[in-house]
């Protein structure tokens, strides 16, 4: 009976580091995928802000 005990907790941590493994992986690459959008976003606003309007001169 201990070994069997012994055998399923074995299993049941290698299935709770498979799914902890999963959900990480998930996380990372969600948390990636958003600063990666910032970063383009973020890249397109200024070089828009930059280039596409004219320049505004004050006159005298």
């Amino acid at each position: 009976m201990n070994i069997l005990k012994a055998v399923l907790v074995v299993i049941g941590l290698i299935v709770v580091g498979m799914i902890a493994w999963w959900l990480l992986k998930l996380v990372l690459s969600a948390l990636l995928y958003i600063i990666i959008g910032a970063l383009v976003v973020g890249g397109v606003w200024f070089a828009y802000n930059r280039y596409a309007r004219p320049e505004q001169t004050r006159r005298r």
